[in-house]
């Protein structure tokens, strides 16, 4: 009885499939101290939303982020404001005040059929 019941919920829950936040860049990866990614926002997931983009985050002389600015946008707003709520977050390494770039990219890693409930990785 639970089989049947697995196999329908999986048959009813279309479009899930795993997404994934990566930052890039060897510039903000060496100099950040405390880098939480961004949570990919679920409206997005669901629309699978994906892009790529480049923020600029002023500094204060203690490493915290004074503000974060978009530099080339993701595509998306609701992407670009995850981004930026994130990176508020950061910690850097940097003595004195500083604007770093940080490139983020959200990307969704597979694609799930509405029907067969396969998965397909990239």
């Amino acid at each position: 009885m639970k089989r049947p019941l697995i196999l329908s919920l999986l048959f009813c829950a279309p479009w899930i499939a795993p997404a994934q936040t990566h930052v890039t860049g060897a510039e903000a990866s060496s100099v950040a101290e405390y880098a939480p990614y961004p949570k990919y926002p679920d409206v997005a997931r669901w629309r699978r939303w994906a892009g790529e983009g480049i923020f600029g985050c002023k500094l204060r002389s203690d490493g915290t982020v004074l503000s974060v600015e978009v530099l080339k946008s993701t595509g998306y707003d609701v992407l670009d404001q995850a981004a930026i709520a994130a990176l508020r977050q950061w910690r850097f390494k940097l003595p004195g005040s500083h604007l770093v770039r940080v490139p983020i990219r959200f990307k969704m890693s597979g694609v799930r059929h509405r029907m067969s409930g396969a998965v397909i990785f990239d």
